[in-house]
């Protein structure tokens, strides 16, 4: 019998909040995720999401593969590419496994066309557009998760080019007092123009997800006190996988209509770009859909 699973690897929109922008999405031409690990568990319990990765959040975990590998989900190869990451034939025969960890990189690389923000005519047709050292106040290394860039409609004279795009820090939704926990930028030339008291928050409790529509039960929360560049999410197996004699095939399929999303930011009027003639296209993942199926 075919055992699937169904979860949304990365649905960030329903997970996190931005302070109040014109926004909208589009197809995604590429869209490079880096895969670190993948863990099935035999049972949950889970708790505070900052101990995501202690057992109560994955049983007696097995790794089924780990180490770096990027793939473009948005690629026709994508799925065999993924499929391919680990060995599900170390799994113990006989061991049923009701839940799924997953571990990825907080960098994205992503290219996308035309994008309509709702917003003014200058963010009517965001693109995405190659970014270097010089987007930055210090440098990508240094500011990745502490500053958000923009660039200009149209990307690079109309050519929709790859982009890196992160995870800024955020704060758990319980507890956010709505102050700034990113800084915004505004222009291209090293963020001279910004505003600091952006923010966002990450959903942070099982029912908080749940609530949300969200298939993940838990994740790890992006925050400037926690140095690291993973992502950890954990989800429930539609049903559970019971290891055989026969080693199982795993198929990946996944979905990235609208997978790319632009917000319309502007030094003038701060996120409220009504009026104004300074608009910028911000840049974001926003709807990924992956179908995972074990048999």
């Amino acid at each position: 019998m075919k055992k699937i699973i169904y979860f949304i690897f990365l649905y960030l929109i329903s997970f996190q909040s931005y302070s109040n922008a014109a926004s909208g999405t589009g197809n995604a031409e590429v869209l490079k995720v880096t895969m670190k690990k993948i863990e099935l568990c035999t049972g949950y319990q889970g708790g505070d999401f900052a101990d995501v990765l202690t057992d109560a959040f994955c049983n007696n975990p097995v790794v089924i593969g780990s180490g770096d590998q990027v793939v473009d989900i948005a690629g026709v190869n994508a799925g065999a590419a993924a499929a391919s990451y680990g060995n599900p034939a170390v799994l113990p025969l006989g061991e049923t496994y009701t839940h799924l960890r997953v571990t990825i990189d907080k960098k994205f690389t992503i290219k996308s066309g035309t994008i309509d923000t709702g917003g003014t005519n200058k963010t009517d047709q965001c693109m995405t557009k190659a970014i270097d050292d010089s987007f930055y106040p210090n440098n990508e290394s240094q500011d990745k998760y502490t500053h958000r860039i923009v660039v200009a409609e149209e990307g690079n004279s109309g050519t929709a080019e790859e982009m890196n795009v992160y995870f800024t820090n955020g704060a758990p939704t319980s507890t956010h007092d709505n102050t700034g926990t990113y800084t915004q930028c505004f222009n291209e030339d090293a963020c001279s123009q910004k505003n600091p008291n952006w923010w966002r928050t990450w959903l942070d409790t099982e029912a908080g997800l749940v609530n949300n529509g969200d298939s993940q039960i838990a994740q790890s929360i992006h925050q400037a006190s926690i140095a690291t560049d993973d992502f950890i999410l954990v989800y429930e197996l539609t049903n559970p996988y019971t290891v055989t004699m026969t080693p199982p095939e795993i198929d990946i399929a996944f979905g990235t209509q609208n997978a790319i999303g632009a917000e319309e930011v502007c030094n003038s009027n701060g996120s409220n770009c009504t009026g104004q003639t300074d608009g910028m296209c911000s840049f974001y993942v926003a709807d990924v859909a992956v179908q995972i199926t074990i048999r």
